[in-house]
Parts: C-alpha cells; structure tokens; sequence
C-alpha cells in the first residue's frame, strides 16, 4: 500500500492554507508510540501529531535556560529559546464559542443570472459545517451565533470575490491565521532543561477565519463551501498542521470525494483526542538541528499472531483476520492493515472487493494500474480460500519495497484483491503474515446489489 493510501484515492478541489513546520523534526510512529504510552486513551487511527502547535518557551525568563545559554547571551551569541510541540486549542469552558459569519458580498462579475447564488446560501453552508463539528465530536465543541464581530469568538469572513492563486495550479479557497494562536501563559513547574517540560499553561484565541465563494470558474456550490468551511474551522479548533492521509478533511487539499455531512474517522478520533488530553501537553521538543529520519525496518516477530476477533463485512461479503496489533481501518472497498500508524508504517495489508464478472473482466481494466509500478518478479498459481487465484510480486527499487498482489473470483461477480507491502529486507517475514491473513479468508455470498450497482466502478473511476 503506498503511504497515506494515496493509491486508492483521488485528487481534486483546493488548497487551504495552515501554519508550517520546519523540515529539522519529521513526525514518527516511535515519538507517538511514546507519547501514547503516557496518553493510552487517545483513539486511533488519528493524525494527533500532526495537530500539535511549534511553540517556543521565552527566552528571557532565566529559569528556562540551561547553565551554557547564560554563557552564550554573556558573548553574544545566544542560541533561539528552546521550542516545543504543543497540543493548544480553546479550553473546556471557552464553549460554546459565539461566532459571526459575515455574508459575502459577491462580485457582479461572478454572478450567473440564470442560477443566481443569493449570499444566504452561503452563509447557511457555513452555519451546516458549525453543525458537523458539533455533531462529529459529540458535544464536546459548541457554536452559537453572534451578530457582530464585537460580540464573537470567531469570525467567519465569506469573501465573494474569486480566490487568490499563489501559483498557476493552486488556489487558496480558505485561510486561518494561526501565528499569534497560542500564548504561553506559565510553565507547569520551571525545569531548567526544557526536555523536562511536559505542560504549559496556555492561551488560545483564533479570531477570524477567511472562507471564499469563488474559484477561477466562477461561484463555487454551497456545497463545496461547506466543505471548504469545514477545513477552516477544523484549524480554528486547534489543527496547526494538515494530516498526512489524502483522504482526510484536514489533509491540505480539500477533497471532492469527501463524502457530504460527516467527518472521517480519524477526522473524529484527532479531534476528540485533543480535546481530551490536558490543554498545554507537550507532544515533543524540537531538535535544534535536523534529526536523521528513524529506521522503520524492524522484523516482524514469527510465527504470525493474528487477531482473535475477525473484520467481518456483510455489505461486501467477507470476513478475515487481520494481525493482532496492528491498526486496522475499514474503507469503502474493504479494509486495511498497517504494522505502525496509518501515516507512518512499515508493512501493510489490503483486502479489497470490487463488483466485476470476472477476473479476467478485473485485470483487463486494472492490470496496468495494479503492474505498472514496479518490475514483476514473479508470476504463480495459488489457492485462497479455497479458489484457484493469481499472485503476482513486484519490486519496487526506487522506493526500496516488495509489494504482493492476489486475485481471486468469488464465483457470484465479486473479485477479490489482496495487496500486501513491506520493505525490500523484509519480505521473507512480512510474507508470512500476508499468507496467514489470507489463509483465514472467507467469502460470503451478497445480493444482487451488492455484486452488481453498488460496487461496479463507473467509466470514470480512477484506478486502484
């Protein structure tokens, strides 16, 4: 599977813009597996890491200083003060937030006389994505309505002019300035190394947020300034980055395939986790020198341990065990395994169904797209649960990984694919796991429905 799971998934609408970080600190699974360990009760799967604020601890407090800084401000070369990364957002008692959503008032040049877009609707999208929220976290963030700047937490700006476009392929429809977000108030305790520090005592206020109705194609849909709105205010509520994983809300493009009226899961299990872990927690300090990306590549321990509980999907008519420990995620077309985090992993593993008469029918659209990423090393005959199928195994040197394909008929107008993924070295262990999995796959029979409407891909549906 390629990270983020960006092979399964398209690309389409607009770019929102955040705060960036720094490339001395790459985000991975070993800094979140120790983090998780002090905070067992954050959900998963999540992009939680990616959440976290880069603040630095002030510099003229003595306190926060190591001896030697002393001695480098005395010559004159006082290193910056120590920075962190800060889970900060509006604290428990800031809900619910008042906030006011300024109506757009939209350039005549924009308009379209026959589907005229009344300013209205726009604010309505707005006042539906205030709702989402609400709903997604269960309460846990509220929204009222104010009906001035002077009286709001937030501002919602809607700008009915077309967006701007910092270059030829890239239009920001959204912006939340989150610079001046978090203020350090206090330290909890004043430890002298600033790796010590676990809490700070923080302030956070996002004043205003600017939403635009306009592409270079002229009004957007309410729709699509929902969504747009959704990804504004999810930075608002304390997302300082932008999520790894194509697929999510608070990735940086804003995606059409996003499905209206609902966050994802991991959209949920980010959020609700930062609002239950203590404002202020320190996820990790900052190097003050580029760090060496971690060694993922670690064997997997043998024999196979899977999962005592199977993933069972009666919509497509399977059930499989997956490997214990593992993170598991249900998708559209099936399901996924990843040895670490969904955005910082080592294996994976793939069980996906589509609606197809037969293989043969598959492979002839698919082939390519499933093939052509890398150098076939092998071709074989094998047998899963209880079908002849197709394997196929593919080396991909540029990227250092091996990758497993397996198709196989269900007999009623299913195909089955199972992908599985690791690095290069470590094909010999991982494949145990791919055969195990597979060894505990069972098919079901499905409706006609199912076989046929519900997952038959359209003419243009991208590939796998």
């Amino acid at each position: 599977m390629s990270r983020g799971r960006a092979a399964l998934l398209a690309a389409s609408l607009v770019l929102a813009a955040a705060a960036a970080a720094e490339p001395r600190y790459l985000h991975n699974r070993w800094d979140y597996e120790a983090f998780r360990a002090v905070y067992p009760e954050v959900l998963e799967p999540n992009y939680l890491p990616f959440m976290a604020a880069r603040v630095a601890l002030p510099a003229a407090s003595p306190a926060w200083r190591r001896p030697w800084r002393w001695l480098a401000g005395w010559l004159g070369a006082a290193p910056p003060p120590p920075e962190l990364l800060v889970f900060c957002r509006w604290s428990d008692g800031d809900f619910p937030l008042a906030v006011h959503v300024v109506p757009p008032v939209i350039d005549p040049g924009l308009g379209d006389a026959l589907f005229p877009r009344p300013p209205g609707e726009y604010v309505a999208a707005v006042e539906r994505a205030l709702g989402l929220w609400e709903d997604g976290l269960e309460g846990r963030v509220g929204f009222e309505m104010a009906a001035s700047r002077a009286e709001a937490d937030l501002t919602i700006e809607l700008r009915g002019e077309e967006a701007p476009t910092p270059d030829a392929s890239v239009q920001v429809l959204g912006a939340t300035p989150l610079g001046d977000a978090c203020q350090v108030e206090r330290l909890e305790g004043t430890p002298l190394d600033p790796r010590q520090v676990r809490r700070l005592a923080v302030r956070y206020r996002v004043p205003e947020l600017r939403v635009f109705v306009a592409d270079r194609h002229g009004l957007l849909l309410p729709d699509q300034v929902e969504k747009v709105a959704l990804h504004e205010i999810g930075h608002a509520l304390g997302m300082h980055g932008h999520s790894p994983i194509p697929n999510d809300l608070m990735f940086r493009v804003v995606r059409d395939r996003l499905p209206r009226g609902e966050l994802g899961a991991e959209d949920v299990n980010s959020f609700v986790s930062l609002y239950s872990i203590p404002n202020g927690t320190v996820y990790r300090d900052l190097p003050e020198a580029p760090e060496a990306p971690p060694d993922l590549a670690r064997e997997l321990p043998t024999p196979p341990r899977l999962a005592l509980a199977p993933h069972v999907d009666p919509r497509l008519g399977f059930e499989v065990q997956l490997p214990a420990g593992w993170t598991h995620l249900a998708m559209e077309q099936g399901v996924v395994a990843v040895e670490g985090v969904t955005w910082d992993y080592t294996c994976s593993i793939q069980i996906l169904v589509r609606g197809y008469p037969s293989l043969a029918d598959y492979l002839g659209r698919y082939a390519g797209a499933h093939l052509g990423g890398g150098t076939l090393v092998s071709e074989s005959d094998v047998e899963v649960a209880g079908r002849p199928a197709l394997r196929f195994v593919l080396a991909a040197p540029e990227a250092g990984a091996i990758e497993e394909l397996t198709f196989l008929e269900s007999g009623d107008g299913r195909v089955v694919i199972a992908i599985g993924e690791c690095p290069e070295p470590l094909h010999a262990s991982s494949r145990v796991y791919f055969d195990a999995v597979l060894d505990s796959l069972e098919l079901h029979g499905v409706g006609p429905a199912a076989r046929g409407r519900e997952y038959a891909p359209g003419p243009e549906e991208p590939a796998p």
